[in-house]
């Protein structure tokens, strides 16, 4: 009887350990993308957890081989820190990568604290980038319109999220700005 149980228990270990040399057989990633409509999408950057960005759109696309989620006619973008907007977002076409970065050839936004509009576009095969873990829009063209419509142009341009860090690309960057200058009592000129 013992030697049945030893043989039994023999048998039992050699089945395992070739069901664990088996190859391991992964679940396939699909090649198609998930196509959502109408759509609120919420991102919980992991390198910036304390901000939560909302968008709604009416087209939303994921595609799971990339990790990419693509928001196009954005209606109503946001970042929030502690519950509260410190900047809004619009554009035609915005990608959300794998590492929660944001993309677009043409992105608008609009500082809340300082009541500033960012109009930032790409030039010559670059795009305009929201990194999180920088906290800041990298930008090939800029324009700045602070509230009393006073406009900037800047090139290559990296500007924290919170306005207080910018700086403009290297030799050859352009930059010009147009300013209202008034005095009490007087038109402006």
């Amino acid at each position: 009887m013992p030697r049945l149980a030893l043989l039994a228990l023999a048998l039992v270990l050699v089945a395992l350990l070739v069901i664990a040399l088996l190859p391991q057989h992964r679940a396939a990633v699909p090649d198609a993308t998930i196509d959502l409509h109408d759509a609120s999408v919420t991102l919980y950057p992991s390198a910036d957890p304390k901000a939560v960005w909302t968008f709604e759109a009416p087209d939303v696309t994921y595609a799971p081989t990339t990790q990419d989620t693509t928001l196009l006619h954005i209606t109503d973008g946001r970042r929030m820190v502690g519950g509260t907007t410190d900047f809004t977002l619009a554009s035609d076409r915005v990608v959300i990568d794998a590492n929660d970065n944001l993309h677009g050839q043409h992105i608008q936004a609009h500082l809340v604290a300082d009541d500033v509009d960012l109009d930032m576009v790409g030039r010559n095969g670059r795009q305009v980038l929201i990194d999180q873990r920088q906290g800041q829009f990298q930008v090939p063209r800029v324009t700045v319109t602070d509230p009393e419509n006073n406009k900037a142009v800047f090139e290559d341009m990296r500007i924290g999220f919170d306005f207080t860090t910018f700086e403009a690309g290297g030799p050859g960057t352009v930059g010009y700005g147009t300013f209202v200058v008034g005095s009490p009592g007087k038109e402006p000129r």
